[in-house]
């Protein structure tokens, strides 16, 4: 969704070609949408000249993305990448699929670096690819106060914070069992944890809509973690990682908190870019990196977090970067 609102700020025309989710009715592809463009590019130049921007992972992009080709043929044709399934199944069947649809595009918004480099090598992409980095976290507001301030330490003790699908992190109990815990405290924030709790130690805060967490979450440091182990993050999991830029990044910056990342993820080289926080190899390392953080450290890690996210809130990261490929 903020993909579409920082378009339509853009000035873009929406083509709605899903009818939306009522308590009624479930979300329903309208193809006739799609045709009725088609034939219109056929005697409008106009529209065939036009540029288009199409975000991926709709389920229908194998039917969608050659008519986007066919209608808008002579205009760019740029395609925002929130998914790439062929590295995050690891399914061969994935990797023809997405070899035709993106090859229906003339420009591609990649999370990463070595995303580009797997768009070009492995899907066989066409077009330029442009990296966005960090995706953008649309906020009503900015608490500008909430993002300067330091949370006091209790206890002597940081506060890390970890949000999303609870029930998928598996890790959290491992944590629990083979972590010190001697530096920090960990906050939750979620549903699906059914694990043990110990205040102090690890702690459920609840769960909130993407709008209100911005401002509901309090910590020092964003965590970045996923899959079941603290050693590593292997598997699958562990390798899309390496590609993708995770959303919860996005709501960590937007929150005002510095990120912990894995070092072999992609987002790793962001943050040493940026400057807003540190990586670990693994998750039995953060006593040991939280006890070396000095304080002037962690203010410059505040502050540099602070002005990403005035840009990431108002959605400027991927309209520069449209604006960049649209010449606009």
């Amino acid at each position: 969704m903020d993909v579409e609102r920082v378009l339509i700020s853009m000035g873009l025309e929406r083509i709605d070609i899903f009818k939306g989710k009522t308590e009624e009715t479930e979300k329903v592809f309208m193809p006739h949408k799609l045709f009725a463009l088609l034939f219109r590019s056929w005697v409008d130049k106009g529209i065939r000249e036009s540029n288009a921007v199409f975000q991926n992972g709709t389920g229908l992009d194998s039917f969608i993305a050659p008519f986007l080709k066919s209608t808008f043929k002579n205009g760019r044709r740029i395609v925002v990448i929130h998914d790439i399934e062929s590295i995050r199944y690891a399914r061969k069947i994935d990797i023809l699929r997405e070899r035709f649809v993106f090859k229906n595009f003339t420009h591609a918004v990649v999370h990463s670096k070595k995303m580009a480099e797997y768009l070009k090598n492995e899907l066989n992409f066409p077009g330029e690819t442009f990296i966005l980095g960090f995706f953008d976290y649309l906020l009503e507001r900015i608490d500008k106060e909430k993002l300067l301030s330091t949370p006091h330490k209790p206890n002597g003790r940081y506060i890390i914070t970890f949000a999303g699908n609870l029930a998928k992190s598996k890790f959290i109990e491992k944590m629990l069992h083979k972590s010190p815990f001697k530096g920090y405290t960990l906050h939750l924030y979620g549903k699906g944890y059914n694990g043990e709790v110990r205040e102090g130690i690890l702690e459920l805060k609840g769960a909130f809509h993407p709008d209100e967490l911005p401002y509901k979450i309090e910590g020092h440091f964003g965590l970045v973690w996923d899959g079941e182990e603290i050693e590593t993050i292997a598997g699958t999991t562990g390798e899309y990682l390496r590609y993708n830029s995770p959303h919860k990044a996005s709501l960590y910056i937007v929150s005002g908190l510095p990120l912990i990342v894995w070092k072999e993820s992609a987002i790793y080289e962001l943050v040493k870019q940026y400057n807003i926080g540190f990586g670990v190899s693994n998750l039995m390392e953060l006593d040991e990196k939280l006890s070396q953080v000095t304080e002037d450290e962690y203010k410059t890690w505040k502050k540099n977090i602070v002005a990403l996210a005035e840009t990431l809130a108002t959605g400027k990261n991927l309209e520069e970067l449209l604006r960049k490929i649209l010449d606009v």
